[in-house]
């Protein structure tokens, strides 16, 4: 990516035949960047193909809001020192030794947690870090990454460890192939778990104020105001699961809606909401931390522990948790 954009600033735009072509076909056969793309692809709906057609145009503004994002995050750095500046940051993340941030993922995770990851640095406008199975993406372009700032990559690390007790539940994966509801609620579930525990323990400012920061406080604020609503949302997301909606898409929308942020700015609502029921969890006397950690190994408990840790008016429906256990019964058995 780095050298395709070089060319492309070089040559003032890509140049059919020129440099920034043979550049730009070069990431397209490159393993690695073909990895990040289909991290990518895997949720967004002929992704190659529409980022291929941006990078070619990175001066046009797009109506889409994702490819709105990678414009706009890219666009700004198109100059030689700029770009120069880039490469200097990418040298020094390589000399980054990542086994702190490994540490202190263990640390909310049980015992004998196998974490193996290949890690690949991108120059990603959407994502500052992202995770997909035996591999890690951390994006350079937002902001420097130095012994203090790797600190936070600790979220990610965490995914990897979550995901290799969650990939050993063969009851999940049961329920994952029974059908397209039951994978959707599988995805729900394990988001939840995911999302929840990396944010309270190893991502801790998506859930909470921090002192000084009036802009992400605001977004911090706003999302609290909002969590009754949010809470109602998930019902909602869990009800039309278990009805078993005819109009998937409607499910997915909703679930995106909670999953996926993009305003170009903040995170996804859904992480503030795990994290803070992850939160009502640590907080309360009722049950211990390593129950809580050991949620990844039993994800089918979340919601009831949340229930059991928190005042009437914020608890989830519980007609409506034991039509979720009871889906998940049927759904887990019969395939």
């Amino acid at each position: 990516m780095l050298t395709y954009l070089e060319n492309y600033v070089s040559e003032s735009g890509y140049k059919v035949g020129g440099a920034s072509d043979k550049a730009l076909e070069t990431a397209f056969h490159s393993k690695a960047f073909l990895l990040w793309v289909n991290a990518y692809a895997e949720d967004v709906s002929g992704f190659e193909e529409r980022l291929r057609k941006m990078l070619m145009d990175l001066s046009s503004s797009r109506s889409d809001d994702f490819e709105s994002i990678f414009q706009k995050g890219l666009f700004p750095i198109l100059s030689e020192e700029k770009l120069e500046a880039l490469e200097f940051r990418l040298n020094r993340a390589l000399s980054i030794p990542f086994e702190k941030s490994v540490q202190v993922a263990r640390k909310y995770l049980p015992k004998r947690t196998r974490i193996r990851s290949n890690v690949y640095l991108t120059i990603d406008p959407f994502n500052t870090a992202m995770m997909r199975p035996g591999r890690v993406f951390l994006s350079i372009l937002q902001e420097e990454l130095t012994l203090v700032s790797a600190r936070w990559l600790a979220h990610e690390f965490h995914h990897v460890g979550s995901h290799y007790w969650l990939n050993k539940n063969p009851r999940l994966r049961r329920l994952r192939d029974s059908n397209e509801h039951g994978q959707m609620l599988a995805e729900v579930l394990i988001y939840f778990v995911t999302e929840g525990l990396a944010n309270w323990y190893a991502s801790s400012w998506t859930t909470r104020i921090i002192e000084g920061e009036e802009e992400h406080n605001k977004v911090i604020r706003t999302l609290e105001k909002e969590r009754p609503r949010l809470l109602k949302d998930l019902e909602q997301l869990l009800s039309l699961i278990c009805e078993r909606h005819e109009a998937v898409e409607e499910i997915k929308t909703l679930f995106k809606s909670l999953s996926v942020n993009t305003s170009g700015s903040g995170f996804p609502a859904g992480h503030f909401l795990s994290g803070r029921m992850v939160g009502a969890m640590d907080n309360s006397n009722v049950i211990g931390k390593k129950e809580i950690i050991d949620l990844v190994k039993h994800p089918f408990d979340f919601f009831d522990l949340y229930n059991k840790t928190v005042d009437e008016g914020d608890k989830l429906n519980t007609t409506l948790l034991k039509r979720v256990k009871n889906k998940i019964d049927q759904w887990s058995t019969n395939i």
